[in-house]
């Protein structure tokens, strides 16, 4: 008999952790087990020094001890275990915060039943789950530490904004108040930092971190 997936869910929403459990231990195949619940990541530590998991859904911001620093002691202490983030925050400089923490998914709080299954089954299989936040080119800038926006002060993640919508040096010195060779500047250290060949590059990059709506028109 196929033993099921050990799971844990720590997120300091009640109707979230019911939620999340009910969902997997109500799983028609009976792959899922959840063995604990917990508000937050110091709980669900302390519950490991005497009790074995497989897989914890951990959310970030939580009280008393955050999805952050309880990753890090997973990483360093319970390596075996798979940790899925699901989370309201989709910022890209979080996303790649996670992944360095060891993630196998990276998951929206409006994620389907579906999409929570299958990447618990993954996660416990050691496989990577992709999705339109956590793509697999995304994935590999992020352990590679390349085209990150940590690398762009505000300054110049303001000035690609202006780049990606289209303006040219000469526009983007009047609507950034600063001179053309400025501008020029920016642009070649932008390009040094993010590695982008060409301007499509560059669109590239400031859509998939997030950086216009930062910037809105």
């Amino acid at each position: 008999m196929i033993q099921p997936i050990k799971v844990s869910i720590v997120d300091d929403h009640t109707i979230v952790r019911e939620g999340l459990r009910n969902m997997l231990n109500d799983d028609r195949q009976e792959r899922f087990e959840v063995i604990g619940v917990f508000g937050n990541g110091s709980d669900f530590l302390n519950y490991l020094k005497k009790y074995p998991c497989d897989v914890a859904i951990i959310d970030i911001q939580m009280p008393v001890k955050g999805g952050e620093s309880t990753l890090e002691v997973l990483k360093q202490k319970y390596p075996n275990i798979s940790s899925i983030v699901l989370s309201m925050n989709t910022r890209n400089y979080m996303i790649e915060l996670m992944v360095k923490l060891g993630i196998y998914a990276y998951l929206p709080k409006e994620a389907s039943v579906i999409e929570i299954k299958n990447a618990v089954d993954s996660a416990h299989k050691k496989k990577m789950v992709f999705n339109k936040l956590l793509t697999e080119q995304k994935y590999k800038q992020f352990i590679s530490g390349k085209k990150t926006t940590f690398v762009l002060t505000l300054r110049e993640q303001y000035v690609t904004s202006l780049i990606a919508q289209g303006l040219t040096s000469e526009e983007i010195a009047i609507k950034a108040n600063i001179s053309k060779s400025t501008v020029t500047k920016h642009r070649e250290n932008i390009n040094r930092k993010t590695q982008c060949k060409n301007q499509a590059e560059l669109v590239n990059f400031a859509v998939q971190n997030n950086i216009l709506e930062l910037f809105p028109r």
